[in-house]
Formats: structure tokens, sequence, C-alpha cells
């Protein structure tokens, strides 16, 4: 037990190291404008709100370490999640819906007539959800996601909406079904980070929560402990999102944050999300379980740890921009999954 105690302390001061190395890079204040973007009147500014405050780098630091060592303590330790008041119940302050289709295995969606129809389980699906939002657990995060739902319609300067996501991840390991709005990129200007859509520049921020405010004993610390629950990677620029699969997705705990639920899903949407096969580095997925995907060797908890650890560094390399991850085909899933309308309720 001592030596297990002290290898994990070593890795544990080791990824210390290498997270101050991301602070650092995340606070480097902007040096000069890359070329191939230009600012317009609204956007000046946009170089100063992406410096960090000192509350929003106290914060980071906070998540990043979170990150690191979270996993092995709960991996370990049953007492923590024991303590957890269960009875509280976070409030839906808001209300959204979104209208999703699930492609044909080639893509399409298109009205077929009923003599060309090869295959009746092959056809598309289309599904209502109702999402509830934690105005009052995660009012951050909430305020940011509301950003992009009820976005005016524009066809001469088109502004990123929800109504254009779309989910292309499933994550073997966690079971998180991610989407992100299509064409919004990450992108560098003046040494900081941006986001870039259709040649426009928008400022990038964390939906980092305020860590600082007073402790109310009444409510418990939000946890990925079953399947529906809307959540957003602390460390992702972009307004991507995630929703649980499984029963419980626990690891994600340090990582992400949760912010709302899946109220309404009378088509089943994300009983057939899962069924849909997943290319991975391994091969296909056909299905995901409530069982967390072994990873690295080992036992579960060396597994979970060495998961962690992975997602930190890929986490990391999304923020700072880099693209290369996207090849990646960890998770991709062979049909389109597509958001068609959003809106408030």
């Amino acid at each position: 037990m001592r030596v297990a105690s002290v290898i994990t302390l070593a890795l544990v001061i080791i990824q210390l190291a290498d997270g101050f190395q991301i602070i650092n890079r995340l606070v480097t204040p902007p040096q000069a404008t890359s070329a191939g973007l230009k600012m317009t009147e609204h956007e000046e500014t946009f170089a100063a709100q992406a410096l960090f405050s000192d509350h929003q780098r106290r914060t980071l630091i906070q998540q990043v370490v979170q990150s690191i060592v979270a996993v092995p303590v709960l991996g370990c330790s049953s007492s923590a999640s024991a303590a957890i008041d269960v009875s509280y119940l976070p409030q839906v302050t808001h209300k959204v819906f979104m209208d999703i289709r699930i492609s044909r295995r080639d893509g399409t969606f298109y009205v077929k007539k009923p003599e060309n129809i090869e295959d009746p389980t092959d056809e598309p699906i289309y599904a209502h959800l109702v999402i509830g939002l934690y105005g009052n657990d995660a009012p951050n995060c909430v305020q940011q996601f509301l950003k992009y739902v009820d976005v005016p319609f524009d066809l001469d300067s088109p502004n990123p909406s929800y109504s254009t996501t779309r989910f292309s991840t499933l994550d073997t390991e966690t079971g998180l079904l991610i989407g992100g709005i299509s064409g919004l990129d990450v992108a560098t200007l003046a040494g900081g980070n941006v986001l870039q859509y259709k040649g426009k520049v928008i400022p990038a921020k964390l939906w980092l929560e305020n860590t600082k405010k007073e402790e109310d004993t009444t409510k418990a610390v939000l946890r990925h402990d079953r399947k529906g629950l809307l959540t957003h990677r602390n460390l992702d620029l972009t307004p991507s999102f995630g929703i649980t699969t499984r029963g419980s997705s626990t690891s994600l705990d340090s990582s992400h944050t949760v912010f709302g639920k899946v109220l309404e899903d009378n088509d089943g949407f994300l009983e057939k999300v899962i069924d849909i096969p997943a290319m991975t580095s391994d091969g296909l997925v056909s299905k995901t379980s409530n069982e967390p995907v072994n990873v690295g060797g080992g036992n579960a908890v060396a597994s979970s740890l060495f998961t962690a650890q992975r997602r930190v560094f890929r986490d990391a390399a999304k923020t700072f921009g880099d693209t290369r991850l996207d090849r990646l085909p960890d998770g991709k899933l062979l049909r389109r999954i597509e958001v068609t309308k959003v809106g408030s309720l």
C-alpha cells in the first residue's frame, strides 16, 4: 500500500508540473496579431477580454489540479460520495427544447418512396428533447449555454447557434455523447484564444463557476451519477456540451460541470444513440454500456487514473486550438446526428 501511495504521489507531482506549464500558456498576455483574422468594430476588445482576471486564474488552477488528483481518490474511497446529500435535487430554472435527427447508414435524410425502402430498420430517426437547466447551481454555464439558444436567423451575417449542432462523438470510456456547433473553431488572435465562425471573431471564455461563493450545506455537489445529464468540459473554450448516456459517469466529475438534465425524451433518443456504431482506434464498438472501458491495462483504479490523465492533456490540447486530435477516430459515430431546431420554452 505504501509503495502504491508513493507511486501515485510521484505521478501527481509530475502531472502538476505539466499542469502549471499549461496554465502559463493560458495566461500569457497577447503579443501580436495573427494574420488572416480581421477584427470588426465590435471586436476590438476581444484581446483584452481573453486575458484572465486574478479570480479566473485561481479558479483555473483549481480545476486543473482537481482533474489530475480526483480520480485516484474517487477510485479508492467511497466515503466522499456517502457524505453527499442525495435528497437535494437541483431546481430547474430554464427549459429549452432540441429537435434532433439521426441519419441512415449512408448519411442521408431524404424521404424515400415505400417501394424504394430496402431495409425498414435503416430509416432516419427523429427525436424531441426537453432540457432543464440548473441556473441556481451552475449560473455561469447556464448563462453561456443560453447565448446560443435563441439566436436570430441572419442569412447575410449568421451567428453560431445550437440549431446547427452535430453530435459526432460518443466517448467509449465515459459514455458521454458530445455535441458542438458546426463551423465554430478555436483560433489565435493577438496571442490569445478566440472563437472563429464564418469569418467572425468571437470572444473565447471558459465556463468556470465561481468557487468562492458561500457554502450552502443544503446543496450537494452536482455529480455525473445518472443518464441524461447536460455537462460542459471545464477547459473547453467552445460552447460544446455533452449528455451522459450511462447510469454513472462519475469519472467526469473532476473535469466537467453538470448544468442541466434531459426532462423529456419520449422518442427514446438516448437509448437509440448508444446502439449506433462508433469508430475507435481499436475497431468498431456496436454499443456502449454502464460499465467503463478498461484502458491502459491493470485494475479498475489504474484504468481510471490512466483515463483521467489522458483526458486532461487531450483537453488541454483542444483548449490551445490543436486540431490534430479531431482526426483521431476515438468514439466517432458512424451516423450523422444533427440538431435541426432549438429554442426556449
